[in-house]
């Protein structure tokens, strides 16, 4: 994994003071379902791997300290040692809680605007999604084509590509 350098401190709100990289910008709802996952807005929060940076960033710092450390006995004892650990990990655990919260809100709000947009329930949506192996957009596309049903040979064939592409077993309209 490629890990950027450490951004230098700049404006920093109290209430986020764990994230060191900007944060994504959502569209509006108006803006419509496709323009919004378009734009990433129900893609896997960044949270994640800005906080695997935490931890090489608290390597590189124990990696420093350690080439300065003229004491006797262990270094892992030492009370410098120590905080940089807990600094690092407060910061990890924050993104982590953080991430989590902001995936768990992408999948209900990608379930709730899927609903919205296509006459599925909740149940048949959780069901194609947790078997669906391609992107957020194709996903869009697929539920757009069961939605409209079998309107031509054109669209059954591109139905039964998308079945045969993603390896999906269709229990609400079989082809």
């Amino acid at each position: 994994m490629k890990v950027p350098p450490k951004p230098k401190r700049g404006k920093r709100s109290p209430f986020y003071w764990w994230r060191r990289f900007k944060s994504h910008k959502y569209l509006p709802v108006r803006a419509g379902l496709l323009a919004r996952i378009r734009n990433g807005d129900f893609e896997y929060p960044e949270q994640f791997e800005w906080a695997e940076y935490e931890m090489h960033y608290m390597k590189d710092e124990h990696d420093e300290y350690r080439a300065e450390y003229q004491g006797w006995g262990d270094i892992k004892e030492t009370e410098r040692y120590i905080d940089i650990e807990k600094r690092y990990r407060k910061r990890y655990n924050k993104l982590i809680e953080d991430a989590s919260e902001v995936e768990m809100r992408h999948l209900l709000s990608l379930e709730d605007a899927f609903c919205r947009e296509f006459l599925f329930t909740k149940d048949e949506i959780r069901a194609i999604m947790g078997e669906f192996g391609g992107t957020t957009e194709d996903l869009y596309h697929y539920l757009e084509v069961l939605q409209t049903g079998y309107r031509g040979p054109e669209t059954k064939n591109q139905l039964e590509y998308l079945n045969k592409k993603y390896g999906l077993r269709s229990a609400f309209r079989e082809v």
